[in-house]
């Protein structure tokens, strides 16, 4: 069906660009030092934090990524709002911690329990992931969107979406990032709830809209032999951990809490959000069973599927706004990664090369990097199409890198022998084995899963045996017992 997006819409799409673009410039005047641009000056309360968490986890990778995954394999993917629980674990015990310990990064954690190798390769891995990974994939699917609505080759759209989100990240670091998620939260609840209501009202609600597809398509919990069947809904839950209780990516929100309870807060508010949201995101995907024939989905990638039920439904105006809500998704996922990354090699490498400079030097450092780590984000984005798509992209990276990362950060906390050895090995040996099984495509069809267990299997032996096998030195015992000296307090 050929497809001509009114004015109304396309000045919707703009307004909402101008607006992200201001909010950048805005809140540039009140970032003036480093501890601004990484942790927004420790800030934020509940409400923000429960926003800015919510609209960085349900991206467009997501929200474009889900409804592909939805058609070609059935509702069983909404088993991804087993995540809250991650949340809520996140909230009672790690949330705590992290901001008891005044972080601005992370993997600080690392050398204060470890030493400054562990710190570093998780930095750099954290750097990498963050950079190619859910900034590249996420300005992709942003990409898509536009460009099924406004008809114009993505390469361009890419470009564009890179800069936009280059230019508001670099003006006001985490501050504008929140600032921003918050008000695009509000924009994919409503682009959401307004598809779904305009999907009801044309199948007659849940019953007719189920009625209308393949039984299988309803199947909550499919077999092994099925692309989503229950080995990766066990891996899809807990891959939720690393993503909300290690990560960089997103505890930095974390981190920029006014309080141990704000931070606790915000994030057991965002993990109620998440399972309505995870219910509406699957629901465009089920409907272009019944709405799209096979010719035209013959001729989309499965990241546009979604994108493109919600254009056959959703009348002048609110089609503007709904394409602005999934911009906004894309974008708020985009510039956390971006903001992470940058933070992370400020706070991990450049000050420790540099030391003893003052905090708005440290901040020009931190611009310059966001400006090379978009760059190179960019040039992965234009790479993702050949990668498997959004959802596939990301799940991968996640298994191999963030798993045997969680693994180190909960032994780290809950058992006392592990040692910094230890956990460079099993870093690195999960790392690599998670590499090497996703790379064969061992497990076929289940290959998340297999990735999944492996990298954290191997990670968990390997540091648990290397830490029997060698002792910690004199150094590194006492650094172990500042670290819970300084927690017990």
């Amino acid at each position: 069906m050929d497809f001509q997006i009114s004015g109304i819409d396309l000045l919707i799409l703009l307004v909402y660009l101008v607006i992200t673009l201001y909010i950048g410039w805005y809140v540039s005047k009140s970032v003036g030092k480093f501890e601004d641009f990484a942790v927004a000056g420790r800030t934020f309360g509940p409400f923000m934090l429960a926003a800015t968490f919510g609209a960085t986890n349900f991206s467009t990778w997501s929200l474009v990524g889900k409804p592909g995954m939805v058609y070609n394999s059935g509702i069983s993917v909404v088993w991804i709002a087993w995540n809250a629980m991650a949340c809520v674990l996140a909230a009672v015990i790690f949330a705590p911690i992290y901001r008891k310990l005044s972080y601005n990064t992370m993997s600080e954690i690392f050398e204060d329990r470890y030493d400054g190798r562990v710190r570093g390769i998780i930095s750099v891995i954290w750097i990498i992931a963050d950079t190619f990974n859910r900034y590249g994939v996420t300005v992709y699917a942003a990409a898509v969107i536009l460009g099924l609505l406004l008809g114009i080759p993505a390469y361009w759209l890419t470009l564009g979406i890179a800069l936009l989100v280059l230019i508001y990240t670099y003006l006001g670091g985490l501050r504008s990032v929140v600032i921003t998620d918050a008000i695009q939260f509000v924009f994919m609840w409503i682009g959401l709830f307004i598809g779904a209501i305009f999907i009801f009202g044309k199948f007659g609600g849940w019953s007719g809209l189920v009625a209308s597809i393949p039984g299988e398509m309803v199947e909550w919990v499919p077999a092994a032999d099925k692309a989503t069947g229950w080995p990766w809904i066990l891996a899809l839950t807990i891959l939720g951990f690393p993503y909300f209780i290690t990560s960089q990516f997103v505890m930095q929100r974390g981190l920029a809490a006014k309080s141990v309870n704000v931070a606790k807060w915000g994030l057991i508010f965002a993990a109620l959000l998440a399972i309505p949201m995870a219910v509406m995101e699957v629901i465009p995907g089920l409907a272009a069973k019944a709405m799209l024939s096979g010719e035209v989905v013959n001729n989309l990638t499965p990241d546009m599927i979604g994108p493109r039920v919600y254009m056959e439904l959703l009348p002048v105006g609110l089609l503007g706004l709904f394409f602005s809500s999934l911009m906004a998704a894309g974008i708020s996922t985009a510039d956390s990664a971006l903001c992470g990354a940058a933070s992370l090699i400020t706070e991990d490498f450049y000050k420790k090369w540099n030391p003893k400079k003052s905090e708005e030097y440290y901040l020009k450092v931190s611009r310059i990097a966001t400006i090379i780590l978009a760059v190179l984000g960019t040039c992965w984005a234009l790479l993702v199409p050949k990668l498997g798509g959004a959802i596939n992209a990301i799940l991968n990276v996640i298994a191999i890198t963030d798993m045997p990362i969680f693994v180190i950060i909960c032994l780290a906390i809950f058992w006392k022998k592990m040692n910094a050895l230890g956990a460079l090995a099993a870093v690195v040996a999960g790392t690599i084995g998670g590499t090497i099984v996703s790379i064969l495509g061992v497990g076929g069809i289940q290959g998340l899963a297999v990735t999944t267990f492996t990298s954290t299997s191997v990670a968990l032996v390997i540091g648990v045996i290397v830490s029997m096998v060698y002792q910690r030195s004199t150094k590194e015992q006492s650094r172990l017992e500042q670290f819970f000296e300084r927690l017990s307090n």
